[in-house]
């Protein structure tokens, strides 16, 4: 009999052939490689021979990470074991797209909320609410397909609850957390928590103002994400006021409105000096 790691491997190796990052709806054509997973005996394996790793080795612990057990992450997805144990004190909208299975005997059942149709994951927007759209449910062993953008989902559960994980890299920037009684937006983080990486990364080089970080400060202002984006041009500003000028003048038509905004006040307040 194949042992685990041969189980998961096998997955992966099918997922590599139909899913593409650059198409995150190729994600939904995986479906049947993770239902044929499911069937498979590896979980108690894979789980067995991590603790015995650790056991042997405490230092062993990089595929854990808190509750959860990654037995895979790479090329755009991640597959995991997680244990589900508490509500969360938000409600989470999905930055990626995702399919959760409960396992060792356990269902799933999770409220699924909508989206308003104004909804713009890239800007936020504390007036946003979610609404109500009932309940999902799904028994041991059954997929639950989570598409991004347009639902949150907020996962019930009486015990502790043993769940197989399979997502898509983040394919929206940030993660928005919606209260609980009022469905009201109350923050928005980072989706890719190398997002976060970079900004602190950013704010760290322009503290140091050394000069060989103007050019890679220079290239994250070029950043995908607003957010980066913003700090590496406010970084910029302890490197070289000429250099920052340029790009305030260039991001006051950024994209994403809140980096106009910034842009704006901030060369307002420079001419004012």
């Amino acid at each position: 009999m194949a042992d685990r790691s041969d189980h998961v491997a096998h997955f992966v190796g099918r997922v590599q052939q139909v899913f593409r990052p650059e198409i995150p709806e190729s994600f939904w054509d995986c479906e049947d490689a993770l239902a044929d997973l499911l069937k498979k005996p590896f979980l108690a394996d894979a789980l067995n021979r991590e603790l015995a790793n650790v056991a042997q080795d405490a230092t062993q612990t990089r595929n854990w990470l808190g509750s959860e057990l990654v037995l895979h992450r790479g090329g755009g997805f991640a597959l995991s074991i997680s244990i589900f144990d508490k509500p969360q004190r938000y409600i989470h909208s999905l930055p990626y797209h995702a399919m959760h299975a409960g396992v060792g005997g356990f269902g799933l059942r999770c409220n699924v909320y909508e989206l308003p149709p104004s909804f713009r994951n890239h800007v936020f927007d504390p007036t946003v609410r979610l609404s109500s759209a009932g309940v999902r449910k799904a028994e041991p062993r059954e997929i639950l397909c989570l598409p991004s953008g347009k639902q949150a989902y907020d996962f019930i559960y009486e015990q502790p609850t043993p769940v197989l994980k399979f997502v898509t890299a983040a394919i929206q920037p940030l993660e928005w957390l919606f209260t609980r009684q009022a469905l009201q937006a109350w923050q928005a983080n980072d989706a890719d928590l190398s997002f976060t990486q970079l900004r602190v990364a950013a704010d760290v080089a322009g503290r140091f103002a050394h000069q060989s970080s103007l050019q890679p400060l220079k290239r994250l202002a070029q950043h995908t994400h607003y957010a980066v984006r913003w700090t590496a041009i406010q970084n910029l500003a302890r490197l070289s006021r000429s250099e920052a000028i340029e790009h305030l003048r260039a991001a006051v038509n950024d994209p994403h409105p809140h980096v106009q905004r910034a842009a704006r006040k901030t060369l307002e307040k420079l001419t004012a000096k």
